[in-house]
């Protein structure tokens, strides 16, 4: 008979505090959105508005982050990612009082959500940052999965929670929820057993951020593969979640409740594939986690090919479980290869790269399927998503790199 044995990460003094932490605080990230939708729509009925809002919790992240991660390297990690929770709070329990009190300026919302983006352009860093600090490196897998796990169950849970409150309460009482549990997540983050004071540097921010991106750029298996990941944020979730909805709603299409179905698979899958990574030590991490994004191309040959719901739904989960589980080895990899003292930075550098494609590949990809058949914007997706992974692996650096404890003071050449 199998038995379950924990991971080994859970008795790290302050994991599973960290862990708690990051829980509480993904939950509530995922049903605020939802009552904050409804809440402007309701008011304003513009989705101009709501794309407003949205859009200033998004354009600070990506205006911040490089100066985020300098502050990751230089200051306490572990103050920084107190301080940015109740930053974020505040911010959320301010647009609640806007909502319940009925007086939703957008205006308003917008400065307000424009602090909860550049809380976390600085928390985002600090948080890669703190994980090897916490764990150590023969850790490291076990804890990124444990918290990819987490995220993906809030995926799942959060917006279904949200919907459930939305029947009975104001969406601002949501939205309280969600800085309630901001500071949740402060309070545990307090008891973490982590350094509070950090080596200074007396570089300007100027020196830092290129002393970074010297670090970023000087391995191949680095830029190569955030690279790859731009491109997936650019062009594979755009095919996906702009794509998608427009044939779902074709005539003979599989409609709004087969979409439903499509996405609630594709959470399902995020969630096995942070139970699989618990189990599972691949010896070459990046070119399992290359091969695992390839899958992708598997779900959008389906919605090009059939309205089949069950079809596209199973490789909808396949595709987010490899998804899923190569975020969380490059991610490991990442934060175990790159020394401490330029994680933070480097991290910064790797979620520009890859987020900054993002909008632009939303907007570019609504209008392309204007003049292009939508079947036709998703094969060639998935035949480029395909060209870009055996690119990847060319790279030595990418083919190199082993699951194993990398020495501190190493630096992984590429």
């Amino acid at each position: 008979m199998l038995r379950f044995r924990p991971p080994a990460v859970l008795g790290v003094p302050g994991f599973r505090a960290y862990l708690a932490a990051r829980a509480l605080a993904m939950f509530g990230a995922t049903m605020a959105p939802v009552a904050l939708a409804f809440a402007v729509l309701h008011a304003t009925g513009s989705a101009a508005s709501l794309g407003l809002v949205l859009a200033a919790q998004t354009a600070p992240q990506v205006v911040f982050i490089l100066v985020g991660g300098v502050l990751g390297d230089r200051a306490s990690r572990k103050r920084i990612m107190i301080s940015t929770n109740v930053v974020m709070a505040a911010c959320q329990a301010g647009t609640a009082a806007l909502l319940v009190l009925d007086h939703a300026q957008i205006a308003i919302l917008v400065v307000l959500q424009a602090g909860w983006g550049t809380a976390r352009a600085f928390f985002t860093p600090a948080n890669t940052g703190v994980v090897p600090d916490l764990v150590g490196a023969e850790h490291i897998q076990d804890a990124t999965a444990l918290v990819t796990l987490s995220r993906s169950v809030a995926s799942i849970v959060g917006p279904a929670a949200a919907g459930l409150l939305l029947i009975f309460w104001d969406p601002g009482y949501v939205v309280l929820i969600d800085a309630l549990l901001f500071l949740c997540s402060a309070a545990l983050m307090i008891t973490l057993p982590l350094p509070h004071n950090k080596s200074t540097s007396d570089e300007s921010m100027l020196r830092s951020l290129v002393a970074g991106w010297r670090e970023f750029i000087g391995r191949s298996w680095v830029w190569s593969m955030v690279g790859s990941f731009g491109f997936y944020q650019g062009m594979v979730l755009p095919a996906i979640f702009v794509v998608g909805p427009v044939l779902a709603a074709r005539n003979g299409g599989m409609g709004a409740a087969g979409w439903g179905i499509v996405l609630a698979a594709a959470g399902v899958g995020s969630v096995l594939g942070g139970l699989v990574l618990l189990r599972w030590r691949p010896a070459f991490p990046l070119v399992s986690s290359t091969v695992l994004v390839g899958l992708e191309s598997l779900f959008l040959l389906a919605m090009a090919v059939t309205p089949q719901v069950e079809l596209v739904a199973l490789l909808a989960l396949v595709g987010s479980a490899g998804v899923t589980m190569a975020d969380a080895l490059w991610l490991s990899t990442l934060q175990r290869e790159i020394p401490s003292e330029s994680l933070s930075r480097v991290s910064s550098y790797e979620w520009l790269g890859s987020l900054a494609f993002n909008p632009m590949g939303m907007a570019a990809t609504g209008l392309v399927v204007l003049v292009v058949e939508p079947e036709v914007v998703l094969i060639t997706v998935a035949a480029a998503n395909l060209v870009v992974r055996a690119l990847v692996l060319l790279v030595p650096g990418v083919r190199l790199i082993r699951n194993e404890p990398a020495k501190p003071a190493a630096a992984a050449a590429g």
